[in-house]
């Protein structure tokens, strides 16, 4: 998938199946610095733990997993 299809899946609970053939339940998001522009996924409660630690500018292990937009084979919200 190119990176304008995988981002309106951002932020949301989705399932989604991986070059590796692995389909894996969770959430991308999008962090960007000076040099580039990254996905990052983990699942929908580790997500949420990251994001309120992050808003309470609080350090955490970071639970996340880089992916690149070539690794992202297919994407489906899923339905709250």
């Amino acid at each position: 998938m190119n990176y304008e299809e995988i981002q309106s899946y951002f932020n949301r609970h989705c399932r989604i199946k991986l070059r590796s053939g692995r389909e894996v339940y969770g959430v991308l998001w999008e962090e960007m610095n000076e040099v580039e522009r990254a996905i990052y996924f983990a699942s929908f409660i580790e997500h949420k733990k990251l994001m309120n630690k992050r808003k309470k500018q609080e350090t955490a292990a970071d639970p996340s997993l880089r992916l690149l937009s070539e690794d992202i084979l297919s994407i489906a919200q899923i339905e709250s």
